[in-house]
């Protein structure tokens, strides 16, 4: 399948359902083309950065990491990153198409500063997700272990005889694990992977099954659910913003927002009621008004409806709200915010 941007990605390997499955009960492996990646080098690039993101990077010691926005003047999300620190760079993974953008932008402010900024496209990405995959972690590896926290990484020697550096993700909702191969090493080390999966039933799985993971866990995605438009505080993610660090493009916005007053919209989790799943763009109805919109929506077989997440009003934003599908169906809102508040 075509993702918005052009990227091309596998939409399943034959069998959606069976993927899904896979990463409910056991371990999906994905091949994960989608993402853009940038390298930042030089002596300065954390102190740069983090004059760049809303999350604290300047203290993170290799090894670390975090999850942040990019933002303009004005405090609009230009990108949301996982920021990852090692040990003669930092990696920074963007939504697909906005590699290209966000170099620009980076690329802008420097001035002075020690700083290069690249492309990364030798990578290929293998993430694994699913409650086993710790279990098929210890036996491809039993040398190191795996990075403990969201965004942290190491390197792990694997079985086949290669150190591979490997991450700990935290935006499936389950345990995950990134495997970050050279473009040219990932066929072998797939295959590797497969191969210690099969105790654990493990699969190839594709975009839409990760997808329909995702909206099931209400974590939110740039480009679906919220983009350019957006200010942090209108996607409740928390753990994106530091209100403690020094100062950042888009900073003042945010304060202000923080400490003097509140968004009039916000992105929540919900439950849809209706024949079949909605498009996203419909409107949603609350108390005889317009009150925002589905965003994002999946039939989900273990919550036995159809998930969704939405930007509502935040006088529609109440758990436990019930709303309108204009010409669908009925939705409840079921997670408000979808972290924490901002």
């Amino acid at each position: 399948m075509r993702l918005e941007n052009g990227s091309e990605v596998v939409a399943h390997y034959g069998s959606e359902e069976a993927e899904y499955q896979a990463l409910v009960d056991a371990v999906g492996i994905a091949v994960r083309n989608w993402p853009d990646l940038l390298r930042v080098r030089g002596e300065d690039r954390k102190t740069f950065l983090n004059g760049k993101v809303t999350c604290e990077i300047e203290g993170i010691e290799p090894g670390g990491g975090a999850y942040g926005f990019f933002l303009d003047a004005k405090g609009h999300i230009q990108a949301d990153t996982v920021i990852r620190v090692l040990e003669d760079a930092v990696w920074l993974e963007l939504p697909a198409g906005r590699g290209h953008r966000i170099a620009e932008h980076l690329s802008r402010f420097i001035v002075i500063d020690r700083v290069e900024v690249e492309p990364m496209t030798d990578l290929e990405p293998l993430t694994l997700v699913g409650p086993r995959v710790e279990d098929l972690l210890e036996s491809f590896s039993g040398v190191a272990p795996p990075p403990e926290r969201p965004w942290q990484v190491g390197w792990l020697a694997a079985d086949h005889g290669n150190r591979v550096l490997v991450s700990a993700d935290g935006r499936w909702g389950v345990p995950s694990f990134t495997f970050w191969p050279s473009a040219c090493d990932a066929e072998e080390l797939l295959r590797a992977l497969l191969e210690a999966g099969r105790d654990h039933d493990a699969r190839l799985v594709g975009y839409r099954a990760l997808d329909r993971l995702r909206i099931e866990a209400a974590i939110p995605w740039f480009g679906a659910d919220f983009g350019e438009a957006n200010l942090p505080q209108e996607t409740g993610q928390g753990e994106a913003v530091s209100f403690t660090k020094g100062c950042y493009l888009g900073q003042e916005v945010v304060a202000r927002l923080h400490y003097r007053g509140q968004v009039q919209k916000v992105l929540c989790g919900v439950t849809i009621e209706a024949e079949g799943v909605p498009s996203p763009g419909t409107s949603i109805v609350f108390e005889g008004r317009k009150a925002g919109m589905l965003t994002s929506a999946a039939r989900s077989p273990r919550m036995r409806t159809i998930a969704g997440i939405a930007m509502l009003h935040r006088k529609a934003a109440d758990l436990g709200a019930r709303l309108e599908l204009e010409g669908v169906g009925r939705a409840r809102v079921s997670k408000t915010p979808l972290r924490e508040e901002v």
